[in-house]
């Protein structure tokens, strides 16, 4: 995502808005695979102060991933509100102060970054399905929301720690 800052050089100081829609392929987070199944949007403002440009807006993407529970594809609408200072880069070493900033030359802003971090930032620890998915059979591996398995009905049998069940009361207290 490109963003032309000439507007706001004429208007130093002066809230430019703006909005852009690019499509992305895929992503990995959480050590999936993340897809952007439409493109994603950024609509909001940036201003101008000497070398410095501060951008805000609101990113929005549907994202799908595997489901964490069944491995089915997921899907997942995110919004993420992105709030980002891009500092003009002279070519010397970093100023003090601007690490958490983002370098720009000329007068276009590459938002890729700023904008996948914050969409990434907003997703679930862990995508689901839907939220009572059942998940994978841990004996034959298929899928609980599709079919049962009759490895479920023999599993506390075949388990090795079933054995230690025996030994706890349910009046007992641990």
């Amino acid at each position: 995502m490109r963003l032309d800052i000439t507007k706001g050089i004429q208007r130093k100081g002066v809230e430019v808005p703006f909005d852009l829609v690019e499509s992305w392929g895929e992503d990995r987070w959480n050590g999936d695979t993340v897809t952007y199944l439409r493109p994603v949007s950024f609509s909001g403002t940036y201003m101008l102060a000497d070398e410095t440009v501060l951008v805000r807006g609101m990113a929005r993407a549907l994202i799908q991933s595997p489901c964490a529970r069944c491995l089915a594809p997921a899907q997942t609408a995110v919004t993420a509100r992105v709030e980002e200072a891009f500092v003009r880069d002279s070519g010397e070493e970093t100023p003090e102060g601007t690490e958490d900033s983002y370098p720009y030359t000329g007068h276009v802003l590459e938002l890729d970054d700023a904008v996948r971090t914050a969409l990434l930032l907003e997703l679930p620890s862990r995508i689901l399905c839907r939220e009572d998915c059942k998940g994978l059979c841990a004996q034959c591996g298929a899928n609980l929301n599709e079919t049962t398995c009759s490895c479920q009905k023999d599993l506390p049998a075949r388990n090795p720690f079933s054995a230690l069940a025996s030994l706890l009361n349910e009046d007992e207290e641990v």
